[in-house]
């Protein structure tokens, strides 16, 4: 597997696609000053876009070998239909359902531009109920370009610039996700840290900003939250924040710990777990599941399961007074603490509300976090 571009599943949650650039890299000779890809035969032979178990990470299939060059974004609508983005084509490409070669391209070969036939690296795609398909475009052209099922340009939204808080003036659009009850979809401008909020009609009603860059944004309708992988502003770990979709607040943040990940470029849920690709060496998927928290009954049952009944007694007194010890401990600093061990409904871990002494200066710059209308 190489640089892990776009990560996304299929409609009834069984497959998780991957998109990745094989032997590619993207790196500071792969393009001139014009945006124009230098290598433009380096067409990745092998397939990159790959279909997985989610639960064991099995192969099941894979397809696009011959068609691409840095792969970017990938979606699949919900008739399982594949779109995908290529940064160094500069193109979008949908392959139905099924099928292994194209059925429809927007934009150019190889040319960068603006217009309704020119993409410049573009990054994400998604399409509404409607058919309607949306572009993040991307890297060069700070917009997002609507058009309809069959390919023709209908409009295109947003606009340059690098002042913050200002909903629809974006400086890097490097995804784009859609909540498919409401309409509404949330466009990540990366540099910045922002979440752009937009309707299907092309009007950008907020901005919610998250300390960090934003590489990535994914609206998940079973928890009616959407997630952020999230670059720390400061030195520490990379994340995948939940947002509430309505307001920006900040509701948890997935892990809270971790430091395996160091760039998480792209993000999906499915299967009760996130996955986030990595775009750092070395190139992998992360499975992030929700942490488990067991009732202390429930771990006693697990752990006398295969013990002789002969020593549950002594086992049960052994146990007492450390866990009596532990009790008291965990009271104590839930008195001084109050909150901030608190776990929600989907095991993730709650930020810290109130300041004290205990919070790190991430957790400070994330309980700051403004929404700008």
């Amino acid at each position: 597997m190489g640089q892990v571009g776009g990560l996304a599943h299929n409609s009834n949650n069984t497959q998780l696609v991957v998109f990745h650039r094989a032997g590619n890299v993207w790196s500071a000779k792969s393009f001139n000053n014009d945006n124009v890809v230098l290598d433009k035969d380096a067409i990745i032979k092998e397939h990159p876009i790959v279909f997985l178990q989610p639960d064991t990470g099995a192969i099941l299939s894979s397809l696009g070998g011959g068609y691409f060059l840095l792969p970017h974004g990938v979606y699949l609508d919900h008739h399982d239909n594949v779109w995908v983005t290529d940064v160094g084509l500069h193109q979008v490409l949908k392959f139905s359902k099924g099928e292994t070669t194209p059925s429809l391209v927007l934009g150019t070969k190889f040319v960068p531009g603006a217009g309704p036939d020119h993409f410049c690296k573009p990054t994400g795609v998604v399409v509404d109920r409607e058919g309607s398909v949306f572009v993040s475009d991307g890297y060069c052209n700070s917009r997002v370009v609507k058009f309809s099922g069959s390919g023709k340009f209908l409009a295109e939204f947003g606009s340059a610039g690098s002042a913050v808080g200002v909903p629809g003036e974006m400086e890097l659009v490097h995804d784009i996700t859609i909540d498919q009850e409401t309409q509404l979809l949330y466009i990540a401008d990366r540099e910045k840290g922002q979440v752009h909020v937009m309707t299907h009609e092309g009007s950008f009603t907020a901005v919610y900003a998250v300390p960090g860059k934003v590489f990535a944004v994914e609206f998940i309708p079973s928890l009616q939250q959407l997630a952020v992988a999230n670059i720390s502003s400061t030195s520490g770990p990379s994340k995948v924040m939940l947002l509430e979709p309505g307001t920006g607040t900040l509701l948890s943040s997935h892990p809270s710990s971790n430091t395996a990940m160091k760039m998480p470029h792209c993000l999906t849920f499915t299967n009760n777990s996130f996955f986030a690709g990595e775009i750092l060496k070395p190139y992998t998927v992360y499975k992030l599941s929700p942490p488990l928290h067991h009732k202390p009954r429930e771990i006693l049952s697990i752990l006398t399961s295969s013990i002789p009944p002969s020593f549950i007694a002594v086992i049960a007194v052994l146990a007492a007074i450390p866990l009596a010890y532990l009790a008291v401990v965990i009271v104590a600093r839930c008195r001084k603490r109050k909150g901030a061990g608190d776990f929600d409904k989907n095991g993730f871990q709650k930020l810290l509300r109130d300041y004290d002494s205990s919070e790190d200066e991430e957790d400070l710059v994330f309980k700051n976090s403004k929404i700008y209308r």
